[in-house]
Order: structure tokens, then C-alpha cells, then sequence
């Protein structure tokens, strides 16, 4: 099974603020790498704001570049999944644009598992949520 990483995810695994969470994305992230699970772009532009926000450029860079070298699955926006988030955004009104590309790129990719806590993507009956 090959997942779909959002971007709460990756926030908690960059910025764990205990040993235990540490070592729960840790664990979680050599999964993800030995499966290639997809990241979609968008995720990587939430997580370089938030980053560049926090910490400035250089952090944001970093991390960025991490996730580009990781063997990670980054996938672009294609005219399908932004089709299919549009379908999604209609068929959920209060889901935002960012979690409908990432349910739709996990929809269109045969993912079908975000690993997320964002509550709003229980609420998509095309896709399952995954947590720690």
C-alpha cells in the first residue's frame, strides 16, 4: 500500500517537540520511503511557507530539499487531480483547496490513505486518514 503524506505530517516530523513523537515519524517515515509514498506538490508548498515563516529561508530550504532527496513520491498538480479536488470541493463545501488536491492527488495516484489528524479528511468517503 502506498500512502499520501500531508502536511501535518511533515510539520510534526520537522518540528517533534518530544523524544516520543521524534521516534513515532521517524519509524513512520522509513515506511514511507521504503514504499515511495506520494507527497503532493501543494504539501510541499504548505510546509515551505509554514517553515520560511518560522525559521526563514534557509530552514525552508533545507527541509524542502530533504523531501526532494528522500525517495519520497512528489507528484505535480495534473489536470485529473485538479478535476477530481474540484469534484471534491463541490461534494464537501467546507473542505479547502489544499486538502482537496491532496485527497484528489491520493484518489488519482491509487493511494487512497492520507496520513493526516486534519479532521476535515474524514469527512471524504473516496479516501481513508491514517495517523501516528
Amino acid at each position: 500500500m502506498v500512502r499520501t503524506i500531508d502536511t501535518r505530517f511533515l510539520l510534526a516530523h520537522f518540528l517533534a517537540d518530544t523524544d516520543d513523537l521524534k521516534a513515532l515519524t521517524r519509524s513512520k517515515m522509513i515506511e514511507f520511503r521504503q514504499e515511495s509514498a506520494i507527497v503532493p506538490t501543494v504539501v510541499l508548498h504548505e510546509l515551505y511557507k509554514l517553515e520560511f515563516q518560522k525559521f526563514g529561508r534557509e530552514t525552508a530550504d533545507t527541509q524542502l530539499k530533504s523531501i526532494e532527496t528522500s525517495g519520497l513520491r512528489v507528484e505535480d498538480l495534473t489536470v485529473d487531480i485538479a478535476r477530481i479536488a474540484a469534484v471534491l470541493r463541490c461534494k464537501y463545501l467546507d473542505l479547502p483547496l489544499a486538502n482537496s488536491i491532496i485527497a484528489a492527488t491520493s484518489i488519482v495516484k491509487g493511494s487512497k490513505v492520507v496520513c493526516s489528524d486534519d479532521e476535515l479528511f474524514e469527512k471524504v468517503k473516496e479516501i481513508k486518514t491514517e495517523w501516528l
